[in-house]
């Protein structure tokens, strides 16, 4: 009982180590999704700042298209002039979509690495779940060896309680058979045992019905 008790012992230490390890696991897998979160924000903050500065060149840019149409309008007799704004104008024009493309394949870039964010999310917390549940299984196991172990010791302090029970019998037997010894010593201490002896060996054979009964003479003790 003691081996199987020191067995079943050892095992429980080695069970709850192995249940006190995945929570940690867990937890770094949490720190991890949480630190790039926290990085991929940052991005879509930045990215937001770069929408806000494309709005602010697309509006200084049509207040020149109508600064331009104003030109056109006001000033037909100075053509030179109106060529080289107009030649100005098609340059920062050009620049302008140059700008957009950019601004574009940003835009593409970023709404992919988006997706890809949501989808490795949504695996994430999935996995989670999935841990949260076997941590939960794990302790469920974990309580139910706990009340077999208490069910054991309830059984063994029962079997300890009958023990002391057994003990505590042999201790009365034990002392009735030490007073059962000492009264023999007595009755051959004071002569009657040879007086007795000497009827036995007169008559041959003792008669039970005919006197007193002689303390057994081989008694050993338990």
């Amino acid at each position: 009982m003691f081996l199987f008790k020191v067995c079943r012992w050892m095992g429980l230490a080695c069970f709850r180590s192995l249940v006190v390890s995945l929570p940690n696991v867990r937890q770094k897998k949490l720190i991890h999704k949480l630190q790039k979160e926290k990085a991929f924000r940052e991005e879509i903050k930045t990215f937001r700042e770069k929408i806000e500065d494309f709005r602010e060149e697309m509006w200084n840019f049509q207040g020149k298209i109508r600064a331009f149409q104003g030109q056109i309008l006001g000033f037909w007799e100075e053509e030179r002039p109106f060529w080289e704004e107009e030649k100005t104008f098609w340059e920062e024009e050009k620049a302008f979509w140059e700008m957009e493309k950019s601004f574009r394949e940003e835009e593409k870039t970023f709404w992919k690495k988006y997706r890809i964010f949501w989808k490795e999310d949504k695996a994430f917390w999935k996995e989670d779940n999935a841990l949260w549940e076997r941590d939960q299984n794990l302790l469920q196991e974990d309580r139910a060896l706990w009340e077999e172990e208490k069910a054991l010791w309830v059984e063994e302090r029962a079997l300890l309680e009958e023990e002391k029970a057994l003990w505590e019998d042999k201790k009365s037997l034990w002392e009735e058979e030490n007073a059962l010894w000492e009264q023999e010593k007595a009755f051959w201490g004071d002569g009657r045992g040879h007086v007795a002896e000497e009827q036995i060996a007169g008559n041959g054979h003792h008669n039970v019905n005919a006197g007193p009964r002689l303390p057994a003479f081989s008694r050993n003790r338990a």
